[in-house]
């Protein structure tokens, strides 16, 4: 493994994130669930949930995210969006997220591939996942909330990776041949991209959109998807006016996808 800090260097993410309440913990079974118990308590707007070793992550549909220790970069964003952005566009936040991690990425030195999305909520590293994003939301006492959570493969080698997944996963570790990534650093830029992302959403939605946009694995690729557990095929064509997928038909008819399963690529 690369020579790195084995731990997250606390006291330098507080004092690179003024404002932020953070919440730092050395295990975990998941910081969406402990962003969402403090979220219950009333954590205020911008409570930040890191772990070094998360336990029984999940992904969207439950599927399940397990992060070793010391090696991953982990974090959960409470965010208690104000008039701005109110519910009906807190759909908005996952691409701010997804755009937010592609900031971070690029801020890598020695990555030879540019970050791409993979609509809704993975980002992808030579066409292979490098992050996953779970937007989740709820609502208690203190009014409603949403809750960020995002996993980066930082420093991971090829053996990590259960068997079925390494012909579809890497790590910035990987993707530097064999360079690791200061953790701290990273997540540190990536939190800063995400305050500036969520103020973009609420502000220039438009410009997020078209930057998404570029930065779309999907763009212009034929696809099979699952929504309402109806099949559809059609050619990628644009994001919607809140960040949904735009899917031509072979009918012509241009569908509008808000959530969608098993989204595959129709091979050549």
């Amino acid at each position: 493994m690369p020579q790195l800090p084995d731990m997250l260097n606390e006291a330098a993410l507080r004092a690179a994130l003024p404002g932020w309440e953070v919440v730092y913990l050395e295990r975990t079974t998941s910081t969406n669930d402990e962003a969402r118990r403090l979220a219950a308590e009333g954590a205020p707007d911008w409570t930040v949930v890191l772990a070094e070793e998360q336990t029984a992550g999940r992904g969207r549909r439950g599927a399940r995210w397990v992060s070793p220790r010391g090696r991953n970069g982990i974090v959960s964003v409470l965010r208690r969006p104000g008039a701005e952005c109110p519910p009906e566009r807190w759909a908005r936040l996952t691409l701010a997220a997804a755009l937010a991690g592609c900031d971070a990425l690029d801020a890598v030195p020695g990555l030879s591939a540019a970050a791409e999305v993979k609509w809704p909520n993975d980002l992808y590293l030579s066409g292979r996942k490098v992050a996953g994003i779970l937007v989740e939301s709820a609502w208690t006492a203190q009014g409603g909330f949403v809750v960020i959570g995002t996993g980066f493969n930082l420093n991971l080698e090829p053996s990590d990776f259960p068997d079925e997944l390494r012909p579809v996963a890497t790590s910035v570790w990987m993707e530097r041949g064999g360079l690791g990534v200061d953790r701290t650093v990273f997540l540190t830029n990536f939190l800063r991209a995400l305050e500036t992302r969520c103020t973009q959403a609420a502000a220039d939605f438009t410009g997020m959109r078209e930057d998404g946009w570029r930065r779309s694995w999907l763009a212009g690729r034929r696809v099979t998807l699952t929504m309402a557990g109806q099949p559809l095929e059609g050619l990628v064509s644009g994001l919607g006016p809140e960040g949904e997928l735009l899917l031509r038909r072979d009918d012509g008819v241009v569908q509008v996808i808000s959530s969608a399963d098993l989204i595959r690529p129709v091979a050549d």
